[in-house]
């Protein structure tokens, strides 16, 4: 799983900013305002991470007392459950201070964002497969070409699509006009020609849908449905499918 870290995973979640690291750390020697910034990011990422493990501490003793109380109704129309209303305010007191704590993360974060542009550039880059949403999972995404991208998906995106290739390349996506142009396949490529079988798929609105096309894909290849079709033999509800 790409993003295990909690004040990342909060980041990317609110932002859509994917970082492979607490790359504010590299700052936090800088005797500036940028290092101020830094600084306090760093601080309050590491209580927004000990919060994040008080508070599923709190509500698992709270999952616990209610499975007891749930029990405890079965057998005897019994709701006595020593300690569950000091759980349940426990449990509350964690939640109000994870929500400051991650409010205050995204603020700093902002700030220290504004003045220290994330590169986004370069041959390597991070994609949430849907905005807002990290349960979906990460793409990488390495350049073969100016405008042409390997797409490799983490552990959770393999585990969200239901396919079993997590951290392999799945095929490339290249921009195109207008839109992008996924082409699926798992062999590594030799110059611009695949080794192996590859799926050229119907164009995108936007890189990230292109994406997902590729995982949709290889979920339909290793499907019961996918019968040794390609993707011009899918019906226009499966390629409605594999675009969105």
């Amino acid at each position: 799983m790409f993003l295990t870290d909690p004040a990342l995973r909060r980041i990317a979640a609110e932002t859509n900013d994917v970082l492979p690291e607490r790359l504010w750390r590299h700052d936090t020697a800088t005797r500036d305002p940028l290092g101020d910034l830094a600084r306090i990011l760093h601080a309050t990422a590491r209580e927004f991470t000990d919060s994040t493990t008080v508070l599923d501490r709190a509500l698992d003793r709270l999952g616990v007392l209610a499975d007891t109380t749930r029990r405890g109704l079965a057998a005897r129309a019994d709701l006595h459950a020593a300690g569950y209303h000091q759980a349940l305010t426990d449990a509350l007191t964690a939640r109000e201070r994870h929500i400051a704590l991650g409010a205050m993360l995204l603020t700093v974060y902002r700030a220290w964002r504004h003045h220290r542009p994330v590169p986004g550039d370069g041959d390597e880059r991070y994609l949430l497969l849907y905005a807002g949403d990290p349960t979906r999972g990460v793409a990488t995404l390495r350049r073969q070409e100016p405008r042409t991208w390997l797409v490799i998906p983490d552990a959770e995106a393999a585990t969200a699509f239901d396919i079993p290739y997590p951290d392999r390349i799945v095929g490339e996506v290249t921009e195109a006009e207008p839109g992008w142009t996924p082409t699926a396949y798992t062999a590594a490529p030799h110059h611009r020609t695949p080794a192996g079988m590859a799926y050229p798929l119907p164009v995108c609105d936007d890189l990230a849908s292109a994406c997902r096309s590729l995982l949709r894909w290889w979920h339909l290849r290793h499907s019961d449905t996918w019968r040794s079709r390609t993707p011009d033999q899918l019906t226009p509800a499966e390629l409605a499918h594999l675009i969105s």
